[in-house]
Formats: structure tokens, sequence, C-alpha cells
């Protein structure tokens, strides 16, 4: 068990935050992966075995099951395509990485574990060669591990974000916590995070709370915090899946809908399947067999109409669907109208 101490400041600046976007799910999805118990992701697991990508092993080495994994995902949250994400890590402080990388190394040693490989004292490394690396093999894990699903996953888990922004606002944080547990539990003034082994007291000191729901965090939260920003709010990221049930509902179909074909037409409708994944306007075109002129032009309509976000990305446009683009593509507009 973890225990978290509040103070009445820290209880002021307790907030649900944004979910983790494409590389931060992806980069808990690395974890769940290597355990060998995650009884619940089975299917997942024999599935993504088979088509697993060649620089898997890259992703392994720096986030391994246990707690001592190296945190990328606090430099590159928020980020919610992997594009975004990855120009993210790009652009991330490298003291930041650097203090990253020795805070896990000494934590690592303290435990007797497996040590980092030594190519991560890189990340920091202006040319940035190391998170090239990382970056290209977490690409390649995201596409098998979510296999053209993660609009839906991301519009899924936008949706519990804000049920549980709503719970906050109008039922207070107790009743927050309530509807979290057994994964954690509120004894004021101390916050129980569920952990399956004892871990040391934190003391917010008036930091403050961001708690974020997420897919691969299991089978139990994960914490996390700045390391060059110590007046920075603590992150407690909670699981979305108690049951079977949810894994179905949280991974949705794959298809685009006969309805949304017959609303958009179907290579509209197959051009908002193509940017749900985040792509340029030469990948669309690539994707959909016509030119970039075309491209753009289905690009421009649907962005037009609210489904997509656009924006210049050094020589290309690039394109991720808005949430209510996601909602259609879910099929799930109705749920997506009622959380508004």
């Amino acid at each position: 068990m973890k225990r978290i101490f509040c103070t009445p400041d820290d209880l002021m600046r307790i907030r649900v935050g944004a979910p983790l976007g494409a590389i931060g799910e992806t980069m808990l999805a690395t974890r769940v992966m290597q355990r060998r118990n995650a009884a619940g992701f089975a299917g997942w697991r024999s599935q993504v075995r088979r088509a697993m990508p060649a620089d898997f092993g890259v992703l392994a080495d720096i986030l391994p099951a246990d707690d001592s994994f190296l945190d990328l995902i606090t430099a590159t949250r928020g980020a919610r395509t992997m594009a975004a994400g990855i120009e993210a890590l790009h652009l991330a402080s490298r003291d930041e990485l650097r203090l990253e990388v020795e805070c896990v190394i000494r934590r690592r040693a303290g435990k007797g574990q497996r040590p980092l490989p030594a190519w991560t004292a890189e990340l920091s490394d202006r040319d940035g060669t190391a998170r090239r690396t990382v970056a290209a093999a977490a690409e390649s894990f995201h596409s098998v591990a979510f296999a053209g699903r993660w609009a839906h996953i991301q519009s899924y888990l936008e949706v519990a974000a804000e049920r549980m922004a709503r719970t906050i606002a109008t039922e207070g944080v107790e009743r927050l916590f309530a509807g979290l547990h057994p994964y954690v539990r509120w004894r004021a003034p101390v916050l129980e995070v569920h952990r399956q082994t004892n871990c040391h007291d934190e003391h917010l000191d008036g930091r403050g709370l961001v708690i974020i729901p997420s897919l691969f965090a299991w089978p139990e939260p994960i914490t996390l915090h700045s390391v060059v920003d110590q007046d920075a709010p603590m992150t407690v990221i909670v699981p979305v899946l108690r049951d079977i049930a949810d894994f179905a509902a949280v991974w949705g179909p794959r298809e685009t809908n006969e309805a949304l074909t017959a609303l958009l037409g179907r290579t509209r409708a197959a051009a908002l399947q193509v940017i749900s994944e985040g792509c340029s306007t030469t990948e669309l075109a690539r994707q959909l067999g016509v030119s970039p002129a075309t491209a753009s032009e289905h690009a421009s309509i649907l962005r037009e109409a609210g489904l997509v976000d656009s924006w210049r990305h050094r020589n290309a446009m690039r394109h991720e669907v808005t949430t209510l683009g996601a909602a259609l593509l879910d099929g799930n507009l109705g749920s997506s109208a009622r959380i508004a």
C-alpha cells in the first residue's frame, strides 16, 4: 500500500486530468505485455505476441513490469496522438530526462533489480539519437498493440475522465474516491493507494493531486511525479477496467460503422478512420489511394464539420480526430453528447 497524506490545501487542488495520450498508454501497455499474471489481458497479449515488432526490446528494457520503470510519461503527457507524443518526447527537457534516468538507476540499485541499459544515459544527449530509437519502437508497438482501435480507446478514456470530473464538481472528492474503490481508499487525511508491496509515504504539502484514468494502468494504480518541479502535483493513474465486460467496451469495434458510411460516404468515412490514428495529408492520400489534393479536400470538409483538427508541422499538414469524430467512429454519439 502507498499512503498519500493530504492537507486541506491539497483537497482543494485535487482534479481529474486528461488521459495520457497514445504514447503514454503505449508505454503502459509495454509493461502489461511483460506480466505473466495478466489474466484479463490474456487474449490481447496472445494477439500482440503474434505480430511483435523486432524493436520491442528497446521499450521492454526501460519499461519493465515492476514499479522501477523509466517515466517518460510525465514528459509527454497530454499529447493525444502518437505523432504529437513523439514530438513531445523530442522536445522534452534534457535535464528532466537525465534526472529521471539517474533516479531510476538509484532506485533499481537499491532494490537489487536489473539495471537500466547503458544507452539510456544518452536520452538527454543533444543529438536525440536515443530518443529517436525509443520513439520508433513506441510507434511500432503502438500499431500492433492497438490495432487501429486507438480512436475508440481515446474516446472511451476521455468520457471516463469527464465522468470523474463531473463527480468532483457535483458530489465532491470523497465520492470520486469511493467510486475508485478498490484501487484507492480515502481515510482522511490519507489517500491509500492499493499496491501489492508496501511503499514509502508521500506528503503532498499543498502540491495537490491529479487523477487520470487509464486502460493499461494494471493491476494497480501508478503514481508519478516530476523530477524537475518539486511543486508540481502528484499524478495517480487509475485503471478503468474492473471486469471482462469493461475490456470489451473499451476495446470496441475496429470497423467503420455502416451508419457513418451512409452519413459521410465510404471514402470520407475511411478518411476519418485513417485520421483517427493521426496522419499527414500525404499519408492520408497514400492510404486512401487518392491524390494529395483530394485527400486535403476530404480533411478540410471533415474539419469544417468539427470531426477533425489540423495543424501545420514543419512542411506537412497533420490531422487528428476530435472527440466528436471519435464518437462518430464508435457509433457512440448519443453518450458523448450526454456527457457534454
